[in-house]
C-alpha cells in the first residue's frame, strides 16, 4: 500500500484518540479496526499509521501545554 493511498478518516482518528486516552495500546486499536471491517485488505491504513498518529497528537498536546505554561510564567 503506497503512502499516498493511506488515509485515516475523522472517525478513525477520534477512535484512536479515545482508545489512547483510555490506555488501549495501538496494536489492539489496530486489531479492533481489522476485526470490525473484516480484514487487513479492507483497511485504508496500516498499524504504523496508528502509531504515528498517536505520536503526533501526543507531541502536539505537550507542545501546546508547554506554550501555555511559558506564557503564564512570563506574565
Amino acid at each position: 500500500m503506497l503512502k499516498q493511498h493511506r488515509l485515516l478518516s475523522m472517525f478513525d482518528r477520534r477512535t484512536i484518540e479515545n482508545n489512547n486516552e483510555v490506555g488501549i495500546r495501538p496494536s489492539k486499536t489496530y486489531q479492533s479496526f481489522v476485526t470490525a471491517i473484516g480484514g487487513h485488505r479492507e483497511l485504508r491504513f496500516i498499524k504504523k499509521d496508528v502509531r504515528s498518529y498517536i505520536t503526533r497528537e501526543v507531541r502536539n498536546v505537550f507542545e501546546q501545554d508547554d506554550e501555555n505554561l511559558g506564557h503564564t510564567y512570563l506574565e
